[in-house]
């Protein structure tokens, strides 16, 4: 289900993909990076890339334009509007006023603050990520996949009974496989559930990760999960 919002400036995550559509006869794909915005007047992304050189979209051509932000999907409509080769070759587009929204999680998530301990035990290779960084995590800072035997000390910030968002200093590639130790309440311990990153955000102040289980992962301790969840949501009733 979708509904359509006014685009607020913190959907906007600089490294973000934006996948563009030409609204045109020749309906031409491109993925370029968000790298800035202004507000109510117009977003920058870097050129898209072909054969390790930029693409200049022409001004006035038409887009239907998507990223992912925030476990959602938003679409809108946009035009270029202006580009520029210096310092860096970078296409500026009209900022929509609204955009379709689509949640991309299957399952309701409940804020929580649970320390957590990820281990890698499987993922992709330490290569070079595909053109335009869509297999890789996405932010401000350099990236740099830590060895699959490094265990990642995380805090679990949000739950549900398909995955968890957790925020830590060192960042998991897409794909990656983990198996995740931590507490709930009530002296409950999950132990070595296992889960794959799904996507990979940077800040300054560390990264965030949205991970999903991997079934049949334990079936008991999946199992502790729905019943913690299941007492959050009787709870939240009750107020």
């Amino acid at each position: 289900m979708s509904e359509r919002k006014h685009l607020t400036p913190d959907a906007l995550i600089c490294g973000s993909s934006l996948r563009l559509l030409a609204l045109e006869a020749t309906r031409s794909k491109w993925t370029a990076v968000l790298v800035g915005a202004r507000p109510g007047r117009y977003l920058i992304v870097e050129m898209p890339k072909v054969a390790g050189g930029p693409v200049k979209l022409d001004e006035g051509t038409r887009w239907a334009a998507t990223f992912i932000s925030k476990g959602s999907a938003y679409s809108f409509k946009t035009a270029v509007i202006g580009y520029t080769y210096r310092p860096a070759p970078l296409l500026f587009l009209e900022y929509p006023v609204e955009a379709e929204v689509s949640s991309l999680r299957l399952e309701k998530r409940y804020p929580v603050n649970i320390p957590a301990i990820l281990r890698a035990i499987g993922g992709p290779e330490n290569a070079v990520p595909a053109a335009g960084g869509e297999e890789a995590p996405r932010g401000e800072e350099a990236l740099t996949r830590p060895e699959a035997t490094e265990p990642v000390k995380a805090l679990v910030v949000d739950l549900s009974e398909g995955g968890f968002m957790a925020a830590c200093p060192t960042p998991l590639w897409p794909e990656t496989a983990v198996e995740a130790d931590f507490y709930l309440p009530q002296e409950v311990t999950i132990n070595g559930i296992a889960a794959t990153v799904k996507t990979c955000t940077g800040k300054k102040s560390g990264y965030f990760m949205g991970l999903s289980f991997i079934p049949p992962s334990r079936p008991e301790v999946a199992g502790q999960i729905e019943k913690y969840i299941r007492s959050i949501e009787n709870m939240a009733l009750r107020l």
